[in-house]
């Protein structure tokens, strides 16, 4: 399925989760995104999301605790927050397991400049290597013998750690700049792609669809 589909089912999904205020619905909604989840990534996957679960129980306590109503509707408004919270990250998380360049090449291939999309796939490519150089770097600075942890080691961070990184990132900025000046980069208006994503029928089916469903959403919440 065409990368710019799965983002538009995303998008589509995190409407509904907050276009119905009905807590089966949401509920509903909730489980098929966990349920989809759990046959992807499985189980074990979804223990290894402690953080998540723990915000969640989080969310729900404090609501209960905080709110001043009656039982029904804290515990009512608590799960729905809750349930939305769960439904948009592991939804999101399902889209991050896309490759980021078919993503960018998609974009660019329904029309968006490819000056844009080159943007997003420049920034997927440096993410990963700026938390390795992170790693590294903070590593190198545990070994001579800096604290870079507590309170009273922030100054220590950001001097030893961040000006680093920054001076880092920013000489490779400057170096990837060179390159693309040295190539003509934006030169042309269009530009030829190595991989060719396309849409095909089960992508306007699953747009059609997708787009009823809203719809129908719609009307049935608002008419």
């Amino acid at each position: 399925m065409n990368p710019v589909t799965k983002f538009l089912i995303l998008i589509i999904y995190c409407i509904l989760l907050f276009l119905f205020h009905n807590i089966y619905i949401i509920t509903f909604l909730c489980f098929l995104s966990l349920f989809i989840f759990y046959l992807k990534e499985g189980f074990s996957e979804i223990r290894k999301k402690k953080l998540i679960i723990a915000f969640s129980l989080f969310i729900l306590i404090v609501n209960m605790v905080f709110l001043k109503s009656d039982l029904y509707e804290k515990l009512e408004f608590s799960l729905r927050m809750v349930f939305r919270f769960l439904g948009i990250v592991f939804s999101g998380i399902l889209f991050s397991k896309n490759d980021p360049n078919e993503f960018a090449y998609s974009l660019m291939k329904i029309g968006v400049p490819y000056r844009f999309g080159f943007t997003l796939v420049f920034t997927f490519r440096l993410v990963p290597l700026f938390d390795f150089e992170s790693n590294m770097i903070r590593k190198a600075q545990r070994a001579r013998g800096i604290e870079l942890e507590g309170v009273r080691s922030v100054l220590n961070f950001v001097r030893y750690t961040f000006l680093p990184l920054l001076y880092s990132a920013l000489e490779r900025v400057d170096s990837f700049t060179q390159s693309m000046e040295g190539r003509c980069f934006g030169i042309y208006k269009k530009r030829t792609f190595y991989r060719e994503i396309r849409f095909d029928k089960k992508d306007y089916l699953v747009t059609i669809g997708m787009f009823l469903i809203l719809a129908f959403s719609i009307y049935w919440r608002y008419l």
